[in-house]
């Protein structure tokens, strides 16, 4: 059972930051069915694990997207990301403590905030014209950059 859905409200219009807005919610949703599912807790402590290194990557791809644009925001957007980055760490910590109840409650706090700042702050960087905000920081994986 998801703990979140993409919505159509949450895009930025940045096909490539889309993209990794989609696949953050589909972890979070991976580690939470982890965690619900009980048992073997080193697969819940797996899929934090990718989700603190997605997170890592994504924002910096985000972050570069603004420098390039000098967006004048970006100084506040990268603090957001850095509180992200310590309480993954916290959720992390907790999970490997073996304090799944607290760790389940921090993931929902964790959902809630990244909806809030797809919703909220990256929503911002929508630029004014179409040709401007498809313009995208290429995926590490993708052929552009192969």
């Amino acid at each position: 059972m998801p703990i979140a859905s993409w919505i159509p409200d949450l895009s930025v219009g940045v096909d490539s930051l889309d993209a990794d807005h989609r696949h953050l919610i589909d972890v979070m949703n991976d580690v939470f069915d982890s965690m619900m599912a009980g048992g073997d807790s080193s697969a819940a402590r797996k899929g934090l694990h990718a989700l603190g290194i997605y997170v890592v990557d994504h924002f910096g791809r985000e972050e570069e997207w603004m420098a390039a644009r000098g967006l004048a925001d970006l100084a506040r957007h990268q603090h957001e990301h850095e509180q992200f980055r310590l309480e993954i760490a916290k959720l992390l910590k907790l999970s490997e403590q073996g304090a799944d109840d607290l760790a389940l409650e921090l993931l929902m706090v964790l959902r809630d905030w990244l909806l809030c700042h797809i919703g909220a702050s990256d929503r911002r960087l929508q630029a004014p014209d179409q040709a401007r905000r498809k313009q995208a920081v290429p995926r590490p994986d993708s052929p552009a950059t192969r």
